[in-house]
């Protein structure tokens, strides 16, 4: 069974089920086509992909992974899917492969250091990050960082415990918000016509007697940051 949730009218709606079940399935969405791939079905590790149109509310099969996995770490950069680590039914694995949607072929890129299953995997300014995950015997705090220009891992800011089955998910802050409420008001000025940027002074003001303490271009913060769950 799955739904789509549509936040305008705060909805959930039953929409085509996939044609395998699966769990440890991977989800990612890449020109507002929907990616389920891999996971396990009861019996055996999958390779198979799944690709949902929403306009046409419909699931076709895109070619295989070459390895079977579930329980892997799925992600986007521009029209690349990448499908890092995983559980085959016997090992935890190192291996990633990369899905070209556009061309539909399937590649092997550098493995990551640590071999692990239940990872998250999650894109920010044209790199990977895999986050924890459970290597067979332990949960991991270790972070890697995969930049695509060089294809290679390198070693990121670790958790602070370990941890696998967890999520993670980036928030970017417009460049003119002092706090997130801000990106509501943008939007609904956007909407209205008026100045997507309100009066900063008076925001500012306003969180400090709040006692608010949020990033912003002025301080140095990026007005991004990378947040697990």
């Amino acid at each position: 069974m799955l739904r789509n949730y549509d936040p305008d009218q705060d909805r959930w709606t039953l929409v085509q089920p996939m044609h395998e079940k699966r769990l440890g399935v991977g989800v990612v969405v890449v020109n507002r086509l929907l990616y389920a791939i891999g996971g396990f079905n009861g019996i055996d590790r999958l390779t198979t992909v799944e690709c949902y149109h929403p306009e046409n509310n419909e699931w076709t099969f895109v070619k295989p992974m070459q390895y079977e996995r579930s329980g892997a770490g799925v992600a986007a950069i521009n029209q690349y899917i990448y499908v890092v680590g995983g559980f085959d039914g016997t090992r935890q694995l190192s291996t990633v492969e990369r899905y070209d949607t556009e061309n539909h072929i399937w590649e092997l890129i550098a493995p990551v250091g640590i071999a692990r299953s239940a990872l998250s995997l999650t894109s920010l300014d044209g790199k990977l990050y895999a986050i924890g995950g459970f290597d067979g015997t332990n949960f991991l705090s270790i972070v890697e960082v995969y930049d695509p220009k060089t294809n290679t891992w390198e070693q990121g800011t670790p958790l602070n415990s370990g941890r696998s089955g967890h999520a993670s998910a980036v928030i970017y802050q417009p460049a003119c918000a002092t706090n997130f409420m801000d990106c509501m008001d943008a939007e609904t000025t956007k909407r209205s016509g008026s100045d997507p940027c309100p009066d900063q002074t008076s925001k500012r003001e306003y969180n400090n007697q709040m006692g608010h303490n949020f990033p912003s271009k002025e301080n140095g913060a990026e007005g991004k940051a990378l947040q697990e769950i």
